[in-house]
C-alpha cells in the first residue's frame, strides 16, 4: 500500500463536484498526492499530456447522488424522532430534495452548524475509503 500525503479538502471537493456542462474531472497523482483538475475548456497547459491514460494518474470519481442523498438521510436519522427530524425527512420525499433539504436546514440555523460537521466527517470517511480501494494509505494534511 502506497503512503501519500493527500490535502483532506481537496480530496473531498473531488468528491463532491459533478461535471455536467462541461468534459472534465478531478485526478490523484498517486507520487506526488497531489490533486489534479482536467476540465474541457481550461487551459491545460499545466498538466501533464498522459494524465487519463497513465497509471500514475487515478481519477476520482465523484460520488453518485444516492451517497450524497444516504449523507442526509444519515444526518436526519442522527436526530431521533425530532420537529426538526421530520421536516428535514419531510423535505428529502419532495421534488428536489436536495435544495428541499438545503432550504429545510436553514430554517433551523442551529442544525446548519451539526450538519455541516457530520457532512464533513462523512466526506473524510468516504475519502479514506476511496483511498484504501485505491491502494493507498493516506496522510491528511
Amino acid at each position: 500500500m502506497t503512503s501519500l500525503k493527500i490535502n483532506l479538502d481537496d480530496i473531498t471537493q473531488a468528491l463532491t463536484t459533478r461535471f455536467d456542462v462541461v468534459e472534465g474531472g478531478f485526478f490523484l497523482d498517486t507520487e506526488t498526492g497531489d490533486i489534479l483538475l482536467s476540465t474541457e475548456g481550461l487551459d491545460d497547459g499545466d498538466l501533464p499530456e498522459d494524465l487519463e491514460d497513465n497509471p500514475r494518474y487515478r481519477l476520482i470519481d465523484p460520488l453518485a447522488s444516492h451517497e450524497s442523498f444516504q449523507i442526509m438521510e444519515d444526518f436526519v436519522d442522527e436526530l431521533g424522532d425530532t420537529k426538526e427530524a421530520g421536516k428535514l425527512r419531510d423535505a428529502l420525499n419532495r421534488r428536489k430534495p436536495f435544495r428541499q433539504f438545503k432550504d429545510t436546514l436553514y430554517d433551523y440555523t442551529e442544525l446548519s452548524k451539526a450538519w455541516f460537521d457530520f457532512e464533513q466527517k462523512e466526506l473524510a470517511r468516504l475519502a479514506e475509503e476511496w483511498c484504501e480501494e485505491n491502494g493507498i494509505k493516506a496522510e491528511w494534511v
